[in-house]
């Protein structure tokens, strides 16, 4: 039986029935290598769309899968190269004894919380929701302040964080029932109105509750 020069059995004698190469021919020309278009090997890969070192196809920081197109980085991504943010949570006293002080008689009901644990948030997209987490209302904030143990001068959708474009965030009250305080004043701010916050200035909202953001 007839042997093609790329090595294919034939029934017929003029060309190779396989691959149509006429029986006596020289060999096709072997198929350039493909260009190796993948990220460097483990040590040197990074994430096209966080750029944090990762291992495999998918980024073990945001999931993202890397043998997709890069996405078009948004305010936040395009900063977290040189920074990441992080909103930390606590209770503060001085912050209760100021809201008692201002509410009177209508806040003498309340208790500092015996125990409350610092949390910290990170801030991983354009805008943060700041509030309690409510079914019947439909809000599911990233920033969750529903406790426990419970913050009651916390709105449902008390306010919200939101990127800047050179890096920074802004904060804006949403039109809570207690409002928001940003820096060394207990003033509130007004509703509806961006309030720029730079690391460490605390937010004070709620009953007791101040949030301070952290850059590193």
């Amino acid at each position: 039986m007839p042997v093609c020069a790329a090595g294919h059995d034939s029934t017929a004698t003029d060309y190779c029935d396989v691959c149509g190469l006429v029986l006596g021919a020289a060999p096709p020309p072997a198929e350039p290598a493909a260009s190796d278009t993948s990220a460097p090997g483990p040590g040197g890969m990074t994430c096209a769309r966080c750029e944090v070192p990762r291992e495999g196809r998918f980024c073990e920081e945001c999931g993202f899968d890397n043998d997709l197109p890069a996405p078009s980085p948004s305010p936040v991504a395009a900063q977290a190269v040189r920074s990441r943010w992080t909103a930390v949570v606590r209770a503060d006293r001085a912050w209760f004894d100021e809201v008692r002080r201002r509410e009177g008689s209508e806040a003498a009901e309340m208790d500092f919380p015996l125990y409350c644990p610092e949390r910290r948030f990170e801030l991983d997209r354009d805008q943060v929701a700041i509030g309690r987490q409510s079914r019947s209302r439909g809000t599911n904030p990233e920033i969750d302040l529903g406790g426990p143990p419970l913050d009651p001068g916390v709105s449902a959708q008390h306010a919200v964080l939101v990127a800047r474009s050179d890096g920074g965030w802004d904060v804006v009250d949403l039109g809570s029932t207690n409002g928001t305080s940003v820096g060394d004043t207990t003033d509130v701010i007004e509703p509806n109105t961006p309030v720029e916050v730079s690391a460490g200035v605390p937010i004070r909202l709620g009953a007791w509750t101040v949030i301070t953001l952290e850059r590193t």
